[in-house]
């Protein structure tokens, strides 16, 4: 194997380098002699296998063993600078003009073990179920089709209307008074041939049953839909009966927002709603709702498009594993008539969950 130093900015000063990875990410290795500065100037080139590091640094004027190169090589991977020379290989041409975006990107996360090649191939090997094909599904569709995801059940029961067009740009003038799922399924196969396989499905979600019908061989479920009103606890228990991490988000009068649930791993839906009865309870006695708003679609194009794209980020979290989910239990708001502002704020898990508590783990 041959390592390469990634494409970031080395600096040099007296007596050390600072490497600079992604942003804000700054690696300070002391150099007095020059050499780590001549061993990283060599590992730019990708040239050299780690035993051939001695003879290249002998002709730069220092004498170092190959064990010193091994450790050196070691101790830049833990620090995520390197990767493999050939770390596009096995990849076949046409995939490589493709995705090669995507592969850039993935060499933020990847390393010597796992090259950006990997990434990709997960993302190949998924098989997704995304509930909802309106303004957010149709976009998180749109995203996954970019990617390279395998295959996508695209479920949904609405047909395309005029005003869709101002915000779901899967679909077109001529799709209006078709199904959804299958003018998206169109789409897709016009956008990407021979890529993502979309399977139609006009069908209403009505239980947890459904979703685990629907999603059996799923590696994460993207939930899109508001209905009926108890989806997300719907699909928070199919997802656990299923053993898959899922992605959910929507739009509340002027609040972005998403959030996503592992089985196993993070407190789960059920916890928040279970949080939210405690601190209900706790609330002041006498307080009831007096009116509630009216369901608005608010969401024009970039709104939708915004959503879209956090959440198909972290469904592509879930998918490559490029680096922990962001969003695992926990709220990511963004507020649009407050300057976009935005907050985080995680739930616990709660001791009475029937699914993920401690009596669910006995």
């Amino acid at each position: 194997m041959r390592p390469r130093l990634k494409p970031i900015s080395v600096v040099r000063r007296p007596a050390e380098v600072v490497l600079v990875g992604r942003s804000l990410e700054l690696t300070y290795l002391a150099d007095p002699d020059g050499s780590v500065a001549a061993l990283l100037e060599v590992l730019a080139r990708g040239a050299h296998p780690v035993a051939a590091l001695p003879g290249a640094m002998r002709e730069r004027g220092y004498t170092v063993t190959e064990a010193d190169m091994a450790a050196a090589v070691t101790a830049l991977d833990e620090v995520g600078v390197l990767l493999p020379a050939d770390s596009d290989a096995g990849l076949d041409p046409d995939t490589l003009r493709r995705y090669e975006s995507n592969l850039r990107f993935y060499d933020l996360f990847a390393g010597l073990r796992r090259p950006g090649a990997a990434f990709h191939r997960a993302m190949r090997d998924a098989d997704v179920l995304l509930l909802g094909a309106g303004g957010v599904g149709s976009g998180v569709l749109q995203s996954l089709v970019g990617l390279g995801a395998g295959r996508v059940r695209l479920v949904d029961f609405d047909m395309v209307e005029e005003k869709n067009l101002a915000r779901q740009f899967a679909y077109a003038h001529g799709d209006v008074g078709r199904a959804k799922v299958d003018a998206a399924r169109d789409w897709a196969a016009r956008y990407s041939p021979g890529t993502t396989a979309v399977e139609a499905v006009h069908e209403r979600i009505a239980d947890a049953a459904t979703i685990r019908r629907l999603g059996a061989g799923a590696s994460v479920v993207v939930s899109c839909i508001d209905s009926p009103p108890d989806i997300q606890l719907l699909v928070n228990e199919a997802c656990f009966g299923l053993g898959v991490p899922f992605v959910t988000g929507g739009l509340q009068y002027s609040t972005l927002f998403y959030w996503s649930v592992e089985p196993g791993v993070s407190p789960c839906r059920l916890c928040l709603e279970l949080n939210r009865a405690d601190e209900g309870a706790a609330a002041e006695p006498g307080q009831s709702v007096l009116l509630s708003g009216e369901f608005v679609n608010r969401a024009t194009g970039p709104v939708a498009q915004v959503l879209a794209g956090f959440m198909a980020l972290e469904t592509g979290r879930y998918l490559t594993r490029t680096d922990p989910p962001v969003a695992a239990a926990t709220y990511h708001t963004f507020e649009l008539a407050d300057g976009m502002r935005t907050t985080r704020e995680p739930w616990p898990r709660h001791p009475a969950c029937a699914l993920c508590g401690p009596a669910a783990a006995a």
